[in-house]
C-alpha cells in the first residue's frame, strides 16, 4: 500500500500569489506558506483548482511547486497537484518534480465526459508511473464525478493513497468516508459543510478560503475536537454567513473565490490581489463590502499587518 503522512484538520488549498504582470510572486508564496505553517494548519493542498492550476502554464506550475516545497522544508505534509488535461503533461510534471520534498501527488482527471472505465484506467496508469503516492481528486465542477462505488473499486490499488472527495451529497460523503483507513485517506471539501463532514468522520478538510482565513476553520476544528458541538456548529454557521455575504461578486463571475481570497491576503500584507489571465479581480465596491463584513463579523486579521481601515 502507498504510505504517506496523514492529512489532519484544516488543509488550505494554497492560492497562487501573482504579480500584476502575470508573473508568479515567489516572495508572496514564501510569506503565505510561513503564515499558514505558523497558524498550525494540518497540511497544504498545492496546485489545486483553487490555486488556478489549469490557468497556469507548465513552467509556472513548476515554479510554484519548487518555491512552496523549498519554503515548507518538510515541516507539514504537502499534496502537490499534477492534474493536466494532457496525460503526457501529468507524467512529465511528476518526473520534473519527483526530487522535491513533498508527500504525494494529487491528480484531477480534467475530462468531464469519458467513461468510468477510462477514468479508472487513468488513475491506475498514473499510479503505476508516479514516483510518489497518488491522491485521487474529484469534483463535479471540474471533471466526471467519481461515485462512491468507483472509489471503492480503486481503493487498495498500489500507490493510490486516498481521495479528496469534494461533494455536497451527504450520502456519498458518508459512504466514501467509511472507506477511510490507515492505508487509504479520505479528505472532504466544501467549507460550508466543514463541521458536518467532521461529524461524519472526516479527518481532514480542504478549502481555498483556508489560505486567506484559516482561523475560523481552525476554531471550528478545535471546538469539534474538544466536543463542544453546539459552539462548533454556531462557529460554522457564522463563518458560512460571512462567506455568503462576501463571495458573490468576482466569485460568481470566476466561479473560483480566489479574487476575494487574494484581496483578504492583501489586507494581511501577504500577497497582492492579482488573478491569472481571464479571471477578474474584485472591484472597489466588492473590496469595501469585504472590509465591512470583516469588521461586522469580527474576523481577526492579525498575524501580518492588516490594512483594514480603522
Amino acid at each position: 500500500m502507498a504510505k504517506t503522512r496523514k492529512l489532519k484538520g484544516v488543509i488550505p488549498v494554497l492560492v497562487t500569489p501573482m504579480r500584476e504582470n502575470g508573473d508568479i510572486d515567489e516572495e508572496g508564496i514564501e510569506r503565505l506558506v510561513e503564515f499558514l505553517v505558523g497558524k498550525g494548519v494540518g497540511g497544504l493542498w498545492v496546485l489545486g483548482t483553487g490555486s488556478e492550476d489549469m490557468n497556469l502554464t507548465y513552467k509556472k506550475r513548476l515554479q510554484v511547486a519548487r518555491r512552496v516545497t523549498a519554503t515548507n522544508g518538510g515541516r507539514i505534509p504537502i499534496a502537490l497537484g499534477a492534474g493536466f488535461f494532457a496525460l503526457e503533461d501529468t507524467l512529465s510534471f511528476m518526473r520534473d518534480t519527483e526530487d522535491l520534498e513533498f508527500d504525494a501527488y494529487h491528480v484531477m482527471p480534467y475530462h468531464p465526459v469519458y467513461s468510468v472505465d477510462l477514468l479508472q484506467w487513468h488513475y491506475r496508469h498514473v499510479a503505476d508511473n508516479a514516483p510518489k503516492p497518488v491522491w485521487m481528486y474529484t469534483s463535479a465542477n471540474w471533471c466526471r464525478p467519481i461515485a462512491p462505488d468507483d472509489v471503492l473499486a480503486l481503493k487498495g490499488y498500489p500507490n493510490i493513497c486516498g481521495i479528496k472527495f469534494s461533494s455536497s451529497n451527504a450520502t456519498h460523503n458518508m459512504k466514501v468516508l467509511a472507506a477511510g483507513d490507515d492505508d487509504f485517506q479520505v479528505t472532504t471539501a466544501v467549507v460550508t459543510q466543514f463541521y458536518a463532514c467532521l461529524r461524519m468522520g472526516s479527518m481532514a478538510h480542504t478549502s481555498s478560503i483556508g489560505s486567506a482565513l484559516p482561523e475560523p476553520m481552525l476554531e471550528i476544528y478545535r471546538l469539534f475536537k474538544e466536543e463542544k458541538h453546539e459552539e462548533a456548529l454556531a462557529a460554522q454557521r457564522r463563518f458560512s454567513n460571512f462567506l455568503d455575504a462576501t463571495m458573490k461578486g468576482a466569485g460568481k463571475d470566476n466561479f473560483l473565490k480566489g479574487a476575494e481570497e487574494k484581496f483578504i491576503l492583501s489586507l494581511r500584507g501577504i500577497c497582492e490581489r492579482h488573478m491569472s489571465a481571464y479571471y477578474r479581480e474584485v472591484n472597489e465596491a466588492e473590496m469595501e463590502n469585504i472590509k465591512k463584513k470583516i469588521k461586522e463579523y469580527g474576523m481577526s486579521l492579525e498575524g501580518l499587518p492588516s490594512r483594514v481601515a480603522g
